[in-house]
């Protein structure tokens, strides 16, 4: 999970955790979460509609369209939310964020690791 300001500066990112598990359970009890429930103003997509913490657009209903406000407000959580995408498509541009790992297992989290220190060091001289 990664944590961005407004702005779309990278201010954290958690260890990775499997993909197959849906966003929820992958905030529940994480550094993520403690760090978002302190922030108290935070925004995220879909994938953590349910949170009392997290301010998500509106999911469209099964039984009509979403109404012209929400469509409104949707955009203005879009809006928001383009400079953080932006931020995590330009922290996967490091190869080893984005395309498989193809070194033995036990190396990834060193790897991965070294990555994102990387990120961080060559941000500091942005």
């Amino acid at each position: 999970m990664i944590i961005t300001n407004l702005a779309g500066r990278v201010t954290f990112v958690s260890e990775p955790v499997p993909g197959n598990q849906h966003d929820m359970a992958k905030l529940k009890e994480s550094e993520c979460e403690m760090i978002l429930k302190l922030a108290s103003d935070a925004i995220g997509d879909k994938g953590f509609i349910g949170t009392d913490y997290i301010t998500t657009p509106v999911r469209k209903p099964q039984d009509r369209e979403l109404y012209v406000r929400e469509h409104d407000y949707n955009n203005q959580i879009s809006s928001l939310r383009a400079p953080v995408e932006r931020a995590i498509a330009h922290l996967k541009t490091w190869r080893i964020l984005f395309t498989d790992y193809r070194r033995p297992l036990a190396t990834f989290l060193s790897s991965f690791r070294a990555a994102i220190g990387l990120y961080f060091f060559k941000e500091g001289f942005a």
